[in-house]
């Protein structure tokens, strides 16, 4: 044993794990900011501005297919990849990047108002690419719960004190009933999953991010705890705002998809709408947390930044 040499580098470990941390965050909002900009060059240069489709998601027979699914996947991952601030954070992270996942690899009912193109699919192939992205997800999805099991059962073991809440619990059931609707679709009524579940996805996706915003905003004070001013009321108050706005967006663009026959447009507003306010909850909360480091177990502001 040598606890000098120990010592003297963990410093730099730190710094590589906060640093790949504040690195995951920024690219979540580059990844947003990627299919913004994709979906807008279609439309600029590529229609003439003359076209928009009814909604971000049509944009997959576009184009700009390929970004539509790969920020959606790499937002899925990351998303999953991020670790909670509490259990149920955790769990909601997780279930909103699977979701991202379902979005991406199951695309919307073609929209022909801009006319048809080279990436128009048949409903066979929209078919067989759902079956194979679909199964390979579950497969992955199945590999994962069983690792993370495994992984949480050895935590346990060593320590008791980090059992499940109820809480947490509740939000497993929850998520675990969506999920399990899902593959149930996927494999008793293939049609109806392809016709259905992009759209059950999309709404369960940011349903589990304002859930996200609602827990965060109730933790803020305790995460400022011990720090002058009042960081804690302020982000909370910002968090809730945020969270309300995102909710009456997602509940216009529900009500818009069912009931709205004329204004074609207000679904693609709705979900513009949507990924700016997320966008601007991560760069808030991203400068929340850029100094707050973990102390006795509980966040608080540090008194020096962690890292540069």
């Amino acid at each position: 044993m040598r606890p000098p040499q120990e010592s003297a580098t963990a410093p730099g470990r730190t710094r590589d794990v906060v640093l790949t941390y504040r690195y995951l965050r920024g690219a979540m909002i580059a990844l947003l900011l990627l299919l913004l900009l994709s979906v807008g060059y279609q439309w600029w240069w590529e229609t003439g501005h003359s076209c928009w489709l009814g909604s971000i998601s049509a944009y997959y027979y576009t184009p700009a297919r390929s970004v539509v699914v790969g920020s959606l996947s790499a937002l899925g991952a990351s998303l999953v990849a991020y670790k909670g601030h509490s259990s149920e954070e955790d769990v909601l992270l997780n279930f909103s990047g699977i979701m991202a996942f379902v979005v991406a690899m199951v695309p919307t009912v073609p929209d022909a108002r801009c006319g048809p193109n080279a990436y128009t699919q048949t409903s066979d192939e929209i078919a067989a690419a759902v079956r194979n992205n679909i199964w390979s997800l579950v497969v992955v999805t199945l590999l994962a719960v069983l690792v993370a099991g495994w992984l949480k059962r050895d935590v346990l073991r060593r320590d008791p004190s980090e059992r499940p809440t109820l809480r947490s619990v509740v939000v497993t059931v929850v998520c675990g009933a969506v999920l399990l609707g899902e593959l149930a679709l996927f494999l008793l009524l293939r049609d109806r999953f392809i016709a259905l579940s992009h759209g059950i996805a999309a709404v369960t996706m940011v349903a589990g991010v304002i859930a996200v915003m609602v827990l965060s905003a109730l933790r803020a004070e305790e995460r400022h705890q011990g720090a002058a001013g009042h960081d804690g009321m302020v982000y909370k108050r910002a968090y809730l705002a945020i969270a309300v706005a995102l909710a009456v967006a997602l509940v216009v663009t529900v009500l818009t998809a069912v009931t709205v026959s004329g204004f074609d447009h207000l679904v693609l507003i709705a979900e513009v709408i949507i990924i700016v306010l997320f966008a601007t909850y991560w760069g808030v909360q991203t400068k929340e947390l850029w100094d707050l480091r973990d102390v006795d177990g509980t966040e608080a502001r540090s008194k020096r930044p962690v890292a540069g």
